[in-house]
């Protein structure tokens, strides 16, 4: 975020570099190292717990950039739609409907784009609605 690196910086596998740090030309950042500062300069070792953060960080990162592709990808029609839905359950509670008998089949979470795919299914879940 925001580090600057220049020319010929070879940044190592589990290697991180910190926020705003400035790298000179042709620095290596070795595995396992945290770099920072201006300029940049061996702060510490990290741990191995640290490093094995780091798959699970950018596994989070891809996760989010799919979800976030897929929201920009909807229309204005299934935007639209969602917010209905959202509105419908903001107040749902199990356990009250439980209470009153009352079952829902599917969740308030439901997804548009993955179980809408045309108006036979769209006229079914604006049934479910009323």
């Amino acid at each position: 975020m925001g580090a600057t690196l220049l020319d010929g910086v070879v940044v190592e596998t589990n290697a991180m570099v910190a926020a705003g740090a400035l790298l000179r030309q042709d620095t290596r950042i070795p595995s396992g190292e945290v770099w920072g500062g201006n300029p940049a300069r061996f702060l510490r070792k990290l741990t191995d717990e640290e490093m094995k953060f780091f798959v699970e960080s950018a596994t989070n990162y891809s996760n989010l950039a799919q979800v976030h592709a897929s929201e920009n990808a909807k229309n204005f029609d299934e935007i639209e739609f969602e917010k209905v839905l959202r509105k419908k359950f903001a107040n749902h509670n199990e356990d009250y409907d439980s209470m009153l008998g009352l079952s829902v089949k599917f969740l308030p979470s439901w997804s548009f784009q993955t179980h809408v795919e045309g108006k036979i299914t769209e006229t079914f879940a604006m049934s479910l609605l009323r």
